[in-house]
């Protein structure tokens, strides 16, 4: 679906010594204004969103999701969980065996009769990941967590957490086992409070207890080796200055906790992760172009016009959105709010806009008309 970038346009060499003609003058003058432009009108476009502040008041409850994080990495468990994913062409389920040990780590596999189910997208947004350090701080940033009662998940008596937003709306709501501290189910919620991502244990257990397997799953060591290596942030910055556009932030609540990078035979792979402490939006940024015939004949996507650009968007529960522009393609995949993708989409560079020499030779092919030559 991607191929390799073609060479960039070379700069045509003119002889030097004759002083410039009326027309080569008045050349110079547009492609000067032009190259201001092509500085300024970047730095305008790129300008932050205003920042919006959490529901004022005390996190009364951080503290149980904080002691939520420890248990699910220092006890061992498994169980099967339900994942529940709403997107614009509707819900998607799917059903998965989990099995945890510490130190060991997390095994995830789709439960063999869960018939037609499709397979967990790679990294931070393979179903809810889990409550570690980063997601908590960027939940405590961005929301008022509160105690919000009590419910009952797997027949196991729970606490429920919830985070407001500004207005006091529920973004988000955690149930948390009362007996082991452990988290039973999560959900995110949009601005209609409607859930749009939620995942929820339906049986869950010590291992060794029930015949519950994770066969072929997707672990954290098997993610961490085919999606690649971490990128610090030394690297991220040189990736940056050679022309790579990897935010830091994709909206004033959505900021980047996780950034790999892979090989692929049509050259270099970036993976960003990015949270608000609910909901996980992932940003794959790879050198070369959309092969749009392959694209157009695949099952479950579609081409749409976005902005005079043409994007693919998947057409499952799942967000899902694809588009070429400067001999970079982007795909944004994410469990999470649509607001949440349109501010991705937003923040990344329009569909099929032109790089720096694709806008050079416009402008000239544009000004030749104009002046006849």
């Amino acid at each position: 679906m991607v191929s390799a970038p073609d060479r960039p346009l070379s700069a045509r060499h003119s002889g030097g010594g004759a002083a410039p003609g009326p027309r080569a003058a008045v050349l110079l003058v547009l492609v000067l204004c032009c190259a201001v432009l092509l500085v300024v009108l970047p730095a305008a476009s790129a300008a932050p969103q205003a920042a919006q502040r959490p529901a004022s008041g005390s996190d009364d409850a951080m503290g149980v999701l904080r002691r939520a994080a420890k248990a699910a990495r220092e006890q061992p468990y498994e169980g099967v969980q339900a994942i529940s994913t709403t997107g614009p062409a509707g819900t998607e389920h799917r059903l998965v065996e989990v099995e945890h040990v510490p130190g060991a780590g997390l095994r995830v596999g789709l439960v063999a009769d869960a018939g037609g189910e499709h397979p967990l997208p790679p990294g931070r947004s393979s179903a809810f990941p889990a409550l570690d350090e980063a997601m908590l701080d960027a939940l405590a940033e961005n929301y008022r967590v509160i105690g919000a009662g009590d419910g009952e998940v797997a027949g196991r008596s729970a606490r429920i957490v919830e985070a407001l937003r500004a207005d006091g709306s529920a973004a988000g709501r955690f149930w948390v086992d009362r007996e082991s501290g452990l988290p039973l189910r999560r959900e995110s919620v949009d601005a209609d409070g409607r859930p749009v991502h939620t995942v929820e244990f339906t049986r869950i257990g010590e291992p060794g207890g029930e015949d519950v397997r994770a066969d072929g799953g997707g672990g954290t060591a098997a993610e961490a080796e085919a999606w690649g290596r971490p990128l610090g942030a030394d690297e991220l910055r040189r990736l940056r200055e050679g022309g790579w556009r990897l935010p830091e932030r994709i909206s004033w609540n959505m900021r980047l906790v996780e950034a790999r990078s892979a090989r692929a035979p049509t050259g270099r792979v970036v993976h960003l992760g990015y949270t608000d402490g609910l909901s996980v939006v992932s940003v794959f940024v790879q050198q070369g172009r959309l092969d749009a015939g392959s694209l157009e004949s695949a099952d479950g996507v579609r081409a749409v016009n976005d902005g005079g650009g043409t994007v693919y968007v998947g057409e499952s529960g799942r967000q899902l959105r694809m588009w070429e522009s400067d001999e970079h393609v982007y795909t944004i995949l994410a469990d999470a709010p649509g607001d949440s993708v349109a501010s991705a989409a937003a923040a990344l560079p329009s569909p099929d806009a032109p790089g720096f020499w694709g806008r050079i030779r416009r402008g000239f092919d544009r000004f030749g008309e104009w002046l006849g030559i």
